[in-house]
């Protein structure tokens, strides 16, 4: 028997463009993976690294950090670490951004 298919531009049209967004939402995700952001503290002894969830990935301290107290290490290690996570979320924002507007674009089409 043979297939019978009803052609309709319409459900064409928001099918192609259901699966763009499906495509592009796991570019999105590729790209909050992808985010990589720095920061070191005023006299370099602490430099750190964090994902785009703003886990610390990345932690190098100069020798001369080791002359610090427990404590006052430990702060600029946490402070160091917070300003990357900061820039870290700037740029994720963007990135949001970026797609809701691409979404917003699409959808005015």
């Amino acid at each position: 028997m043979a297939e019978v298919t009803m052609a309709n531009p319409e459900l064409d049209e928001m099918l192609a463009a259901a699966t763009a967004a499906v495509g592009r939402m796991a570019d999105l995700n590729d790209d909050y993976e992808a985010i990589r952001a720095q920061a070191a503290d005023p006299r370099n002894l602490v430099t750190a690294t964090v994902n785009g969830a703003g886990g610390l990935v990345g932690l190098r301290l100069d020798p001369a950090s080791l002359r610090l107290g427990a404590s006052e290490l430990g702060d600029l290690i946490a402070s160091t670490a917070l300003i990357a996570a900061q820039r870290a979320f700037a740029r994720r924002a963007a990135i949001t951004e970026e797609f809701q507007s691409e979404l917003g674009a699409a959808d005015n089409r």
